[in-house]
């Protein structure tokens, strides 16, 4: 199996940073020797679901391609789902951080432009990363529902900081209100849903197309986020 086509985002790996072992491994130390093959595992893992889906991946799989023994492997995780969790948590991390920082970018900004930046962040980190596009958007879905879950509790992070944006768009804005939890909840899937389609639809192998999906996930959100205004102020035709 060939590693993925695809050139993936420097931000968002699973890669330890010292890739290269020195021959007897004599310049590291046992922690850091374990650390690079966890890390070497957690790429390994994601790329091979990547390419073959989650039901035919193989520790065997995962193995060779992170060039560990089957030993080492087993030293940090139980089976192929532990592995697998382990890297859509470290994944969605790291996605999280990128979401935040590019939001802390743009403050001061007006709400509707830190909004679109996190919408961008979001969508890059997956079209630039299209192992971790297919993995943990597509495949996740066929691993249990121990993955299920975890995803359910990812998800709720990223709407604790959508709710805290929405919150502060509404002291900025009288036209704002802040949304219920359940209606957070359902922005979030709603882009998740839309995300996916796209990833899906692209294949393994190949960088999925994210960028119009920019425009509509924003007008979700501004939709959702000054609708009661709306409501108080209906439009009426003929003016």
């Amino acid at each position: 199996m060939s590693e993925t086509a695809c050139h993936e985002d420097p931000r968002l790996t699973l890669m330890p940073d010292r890739l290269d072992l020195p021959r007897g491994r004599a310049a590291l130390s046992g922690s850091e020797v374990a650390a690079s093959q966890r890390g070497r595992i957690l790429q390994a893992v994601t790329e091979e679901v990547a390419a073959r889906g989650y039901p035919a991946t193989t520790v065997q799989h995962v193995i060779r391609r992170a060039r560990v023994s089957r030993t080492a492997f087993y030293a940090s995780f139980t089976d192929k789902q532990d592995a697998f969790a382990r890297a859509h948590l470290e994944a969605s991390r790291q996605l999280l951080d990128l979401i935040r920082n590019r939001v802390a970018e743009h403050a001061g900004a007006p709400w509707r432009e830190r909004l679109r930046a996190g919408v961008e962040a979001y969508l890059e980190g997956f079209e630039n990363a299209p192992s971790y596009a297919i993995s943990f958007m597509v495949e996740l879905r066929a691993a249990g529902t121990l993955l299920l879950d975890q995803r359910d509790r990812v998800l709720e992070r990223h709407v604790h900081n959508l709710a805290a944006l929405a919150t502060q768009a509404a002291n900025e804005d009288p036209a704002v209100h802040c949304p219920s939890e359940l209606e957070v909840i359902a922005l979030a899937e709603a882009a998740d849903g839309l995300a996916t389609r796209a990833i899906r639809a692209a294949g393994p192998g190949n960088r999925p197309a994210l960028g119009a999906l920019v425009v509509p996930i924003v007008a979700l959100h501004e939709a959702m986020f000054i609708r009661e205004a709306q409501k108080e102020h209906p439009a009426t035709l003929g003016g």
